[in-house]
C-alpha cells in the first residue's frame, strides 16, 4: 500500500532532517578540531593565582629640622644630603657633675662639593648624669675654644673595600660628627694590662701600657665597671666630650625590637639622620622600615664574637685574659665581622627601602660606623691641638 504525505508535512519533515544533519556535521567538525575539549573545560574549575599586594612605602620624611635652639630636640629629617641641614644651632645644657652650664654652638654651611660643620663640641643635652660606674668623669667637660671644623663630602660613592679609622699618635681620629656638634669616637684608650691593679686589670693606661699597640683594647661601652660613661655613652678626655656608643640624644629608641609604622615615637619611614660619617654618608638612628614585615625594626649588626679561648698574639709577652674571667665581647679583639649574620655590612651600613645608603646606630657592637665604605675626608683626622679646653682642666 502506498502511503503519501501531504505536501506541507513533507516540507516540514525535510526541514527537521536537514537541521539534524547540519547539527551532526557541525558536531563532528568540532570534535575533529578539538572543540570537544574546549566544551569539556568550559565547566572545569579555573586556577586563579592571586598576586600579593604591592608594598606601599611610607613617605620618606624629609621635613626640615628646626634651627636655633635644639636643646633636647629629637630630629626628624631623613634626607641623606648634608646640605639639607645648613643653618645655625645652639643649646643650653648642664654639667650635672660640676653644676656648670654650657651653650653649644653648631654652624653648617654648604657648597657644591661639601658641607662644613663648625662646632664647640658641646652637645644638645645635659652631660654627666647616671654614669656607668656611679662616679664622676676623670676630667671636666669643657667647650672647644677653637671649634672643630669638619668637611663632609656631598656626593659620596660607595667603594668595595672599607676604610677603617685607625689610631694615630698625636691625632684625634673620628668615626663621625653628629648633628649636635659632638663627635663619634669608637676608639679606645682603655686596655688590659697585667700592670693594672683593677679586678680585671683593665684601665686607662699610659702610652707604654696601652698606647697604639696593646694586645687587648677594652670596648668602652662594654666595660661599664671600668669606663665612666654617662647616660648618652659619652665622656670627656681632657675636657673633649665625645660618644663611645649609641644613645637617644637626637632620635628616639625604645626597649622593643619593633615599632609599628603608626608609632608616634618613630617616623613611619625610620629613624632620622643624626650625623655624618667621614665619607659623607649619613648616620641614622636605630630604626629602618623593613619591607618584609612592613614594620619599623632596629637594625642588627653583623659583628659577632669568637667562642674559643683567647691566645697571646705572636711576639707578645703579655698573658692573655682568659674567657673564664673576662667574658667574650669586652675587648675589641673579641669581635669579627660575619657577613649576612645581621642587617648591616662591615661598617654598620645598608641601603634602605628608599635606595639610600647609610650607617646605623646599633645597641650591640660596634654601635655605629666602625669604618666607612666611601672615601673619608682628611678633616676627620686632626692633630690633638684642634681641641683646646682653654685651660679648663
Amino acid at each position: 500500500m502506498q502511503y503519501e504525505l501531504p505536501l506541507n508535512k513533507l516540507i516540514s519533515t525535510g526541514k527537521n532532517i536537514s537541521t539534524s544533519l547540519i547539527a551532526l556535521i557541525f558536531s563532528l567538525f568540532a570534535i575533529a578540531c578539538g572543540g570537544a575539549n574546549e566544551v569539556e573545560t568550559e565547566d572545569a574549575p579555573q586556577l586563579v593565582i592571586e598576586q600579593p599586594p604591592a608594598t606601599i612605602l611610607p613617605e620618606n620624611n624629609n621635613s626640615v629640622n628646626p634651627q636655633g635652639d635644639i636643646t633636647n630636640l629629637k630630629l626628624v629629617n631623613r634626607n641623606p644630603d648634608c646640605a639639607a641641614y645648613i643653618g645655625s644651632y645652639s643649646a643650653v645644657i648642664n654639667d650635672l657633675q660640676q653644676g656648670d652650664s654650657f651653650t653649644s654652638t653648631l654652624v653648617i654651611t654648604v657648597n657644591n662639593d661639601s658641607c662644613t660643620m663648625s662646632s664647640n663640641n658641646i652637645p644638645n643635652h645635659d652631660v654627666g648624669g647616671n654614669t656607668t660606674t656611679g662616679t664622676n668623669f676623670a676630667s671636666n667637660v669643657a667647650p672647644n675654644a677653637l671649634n672643630y671644623v669638619l668637611n663632609i663630602p656631598r656626593n659620596p660613592t660607595k667603594n668595595s673595600v672599607p676604610s677603617y679609622v685607625r689610631k694615630q699618635g698625636g691625632f684625634i681620629t673620628l668615626n663621625g660628627i653628629l648633628l649636635n656638634g659632638v663627635d663619634l669616637d669608637m676608639d679606645s684608650a682603655f686596655c688590659y694590662n697585667t700592670e693594672f691593679t683593677t679586678p680585671l686589670q683593665i684601665s686607662l693606661g699610659t702610652r707604654s701600657q696601652c698606647g697604639l699597640f696593646a694586645d687587648w683594647y677594652a670596648v668602652p661601652a662594654a666595660n661599664p665597671d671600668y669606663v665612666v660613661l654617662d647616660e648618652y655613652t659619652g665622656h670627656p678626655f681632657d675636657g673633649r666630650y665625645h660618644y663611645h656608643g649609641d644613645n637617644n640624644g637626637l632620635s628616639h629608641v625604645e626597649a622593643g625590637e619593633l615599632e609599628s609604622p603608626s608609632s608616634t615615637i618613630v617616623d613611619p619611614s625610620g629613624s632620622p639622620v643624626i650625623g655624618f660619617a667621614p665619607d659623607g654618608f649619613p648616620i641614622y638612628g636605630h630604626y629602618f622600615y623593613d619591607t618584609e614585615t612592613n614594620n619599623l625594626r632596629k637594625a642588627k649588626s653583623s659583628w659577632t664574637t669568637y667562642t674559643n679561648e683567647r691566645k697571646t698574639p705572636a711576639g707578645s709577652t703579655m698573658p692573655f685574659p682568659p674567657i673564664a674571667t673576662h667574658t667574650r665581647g669586652i675587648f675589641v679583639e673579641d669581635w669579627y665581622y660575619s657577613a649576612d649574620s645581621g642587617d648591616l655590612d662591615e661598617c654598620n651600613g645598608m641601603t634602605d627601602a628608599y635606595g639610600n645608603y647609610g650607617y646605623y646606630y646599633t645597641e650591640d657592637y660596634p654601635y655605629g660606623p666602625l669604618c666607612s665604605f666611601g672615601t673619608p675626608d682628611p678633616s676627620f683626622v686632626m692633630p690633638n691641638s684642634a681641641y683646646n679646653n682653654d685651660g679648663a682642666n
